[in-house]
């Protein structure tokens, strides 16, 4: 683990996925776990790790690629050492984690599928189905991975139990298999197989689909249930293969189904992804928006009516991610449109409007603006809309937009809207308290931060080191004064190194503050001026309460070198506040 740690560059890790902009000695972007406008994310190359100063989102490279990515510590450390070089040894009595187990199952059960509908005579007839009746080639086929189970409950049961070693219970967790008596049987039988993978390209469930001459009881569509590893609000069909068009192109466009998603990829069209339904879900958004910050819908069902499908729009829109529609009016689905006409439907995808300008026309589409009763309709499904944008300006624009179509004030929409009770999810909000420091602290945080972005040998000066008295910077102070003991170059990772975990935190948060070097000589001069300031405020506070103890005592001669001690200490404080000072003074 350590070696990995210490061939990996977490830079170069984290500036794959988010886009870094070098800031002093470290590097800053704008968080990628809660919404944010201004950089507060930090990356120290020293350390070797990350800060957001806005969510307390912190830690290494694997705590990263877990927050980010989702992955199990052993999943980062097998793909850090992957890209490091570094062979990893499982040591003896170590087990697969349930997570690699389920994936093996998965990956055994796509390959057997796969190998059922491309090489094996029973297949045969569901692959003429997907190359002559659904136009898809074959190097399509592969390249998706589909494949065919049988109409043979049990087969599964021979392959992955008997053949292959798993457990029952293991298969039943993958939601690949039923178990019914004493066997397990195939959840997907008699399906075309569309497997479901995260964006990493690791599979994780399945889709299954009914062919033509099914003439079974059952649904047309089935997919895995919710597993330890497939979670439906999660994946987006087809991104492990898309994602670098989508990333390239700037511009996600998302369908509703496997098949559409597949002909528009075979078409050309090959920034695409599939969602299951009309709604995108937050965690869909936060996913899709690493890759690209516009989206364009081009859904069969009518989002305009759609209130889940509503929320997932105000999530993309307030996630800071540009959202459009595209109308199918000429096709039943992209699917159909890829393969019959997909000049018309590239010319749908490039007059996309802005959401919420179709969400608006929709409405006046479907309900009339010229009596009362077609007004009030519309206000009562366009005032629920307006109120999930979340960018006030925004919200603003469209408020005189539908005051300008019902031919009303604009203080009339706007009122409907605040009444609304509609509430929208925002995207990365994170409720935490936070801890109230003083002006104190503050300026001791400052000043450190100051110093060690400057010279931290300052700090063994007398009159420097006493003006700490928070107990968390004293500590700090102290483990410096003994690192520089020891040696005359300061470091921060050679610091960092040997400080206790509850040390390394807060002084990580001093050195991850960006700084300008010209501007920390005079602002530590104003800071540490004003420490002095404080410091003798507090000392005049004290001999005022002694001075009242001394009064009401009567101790004529205490009292006189108190009153004396406080105006000679009042008059340093008022020097003080008069001149520029140097911080060794």
């Amino acid at each position: 683990m350590a070696e990995v740690k210490a061939k990996t560059d977490i830079v170069s890790i984290i500036g794959e996925r988010i886009e870094l902009k070098k800031a002093g000695r470290n590097f800053k972007a704008l968080c990628p776990f809660h919404g944010e406008k201004t950089p507060s994310f930090i990356v120290s190359p020293e350390l070797q790790i990350f800060k957001c100063f806005g969510c307390d989102a912190k830690g290494d490279v694997y705590s990263f690629l877990e927050k980010y990515e989702g992955m199990e510590f052993s999943e980062a450390l097998k793909y850090l050492a992957d890209r490091a070089g570094v062979k990893l040894v499982r040591t003896f009595g170590g087990q697969t984690s349930e997570k690699d187990k389920l994936i093996e199952i998965h990956t055994q059960t796509l390959r057997f599928y796969n190998y059922l509908l491309l090489n094996h005579p029973v297949g045969a007839k569901a692959l003429e189905y997907l190359q002559k009746e659904r136009g898809l080639k074959r190097p399509t086929i592969e390249e998706f991975q589909l494949g065919y189970s049988p109409e043979n409950l049990t087969l599964i049961n021979r392959f992955l139990i008997d053949k292959k070693r798993f457990t029952p219970s293991e298969v039943e967790r993958a939601g690949i298999g039923i178990v019914r008596g004493g066997g397990i049987y195939d959840r997907f039988s008699g399906r075309i197989i569309f497997p479901l993978f995260d964006h990493r390209g690791n599979p994780i469930g399945f889709a299954g689909r009914v062919l033509p001459w099914d003439k079974r009881e059952t649904g047309k569509y089935i997919n895995s249930p919710e597993t330890p590893i497939y979670h439906k609000s999660s994946v987006l069909y087809g991104l492990n293969i898309t994602k670098s068009y989508v990333k390239k192109k700037g511009v996600a466009i998302i369908v509703e189904g496997e098949l559409d998603a597949i002909s528009s990829y075979q078409a050309g069209i090959k920034n695409v992804t599939a969602i299951k339904g009309s709604a995108l879900t937050e965690e869909q958004v936060r996913l899709l928006s690493r890759f690209a910050p516009k989206f364009i819908l081009a859904l069969d069902a009518d989002i305009a009516g759609d209130s889940a499908a509503r929320r997932g729009i105000a999530v993309a829109e307030n996630a800071g991610v540009e959202v459009k529609v595209t109308e199918m009016k000429d096709f039943k689905d992209p699917d159909e449109a890829a393969r019959n006409n997909l000049e018309a439907y590239k010319k749908a995808l490039i007059g996309a409007v802005p959401v919420w300008d179709f969400l608006i026309d929709s409405s006046f589409e479907r309900y009339k603006g010229t009596t009362g009763e077609g007004k009030a309709k519309i206000s009562r499904e366009i005032a629920p809309i307006l109120s999930e944008i979340a960018d006030k300006i925004v919200q603003a624009h469209y408020i005189g937009v539908v005051a300008e179509k019902l031919r009303v004030a604009a203080e009339a929409v706007a009122e409907q809207v605040d009444k609304s009770n509609t509430i929208f999810t925002k995207i990365g909000t994170e409720t935490k308290v936070a801890t109230i420091k003083s002006r104190r602290e503050l300026l001791e945080e400052r000043l450190l931060s100051l110093v060690f972005a400057s010279d931290p040998s300052i700090l063994l000066t007398p009159k420097i080191g006493s003006l700490i008295s928070t107990p968390l910077y004293i500590m700090i102070l102290e483990e410096y004064k003994n690192f520089a003991a020891k040696k005359k170059v300061f470091s921060p990772s050679d610091f960092s190194e040997n400080l206790p975990s509850e040390l390394f935190d807060g002084f990580a948060s001093l050195i991850l503050k960006e700084e300008t070097p010209e501007e920390v000589k005079k602002e530590l001069d104003l800071v540490v001026k004003e420490l002095k300031i404080l410091t003798i405020r507090q000392k005049l506070t004290d001999l005022t309460t002694e001075i009242k103890k001394l009064e009401e005592a009567g101790d004529k001669e205490k009292l006189l070198k108190a009153q004396n001690k406080f105006n000679k200490i009042a008059s340093t404080l008022s020097e003080l506040k008069k001149k520029d000072i140097d911080i060794f003074i």
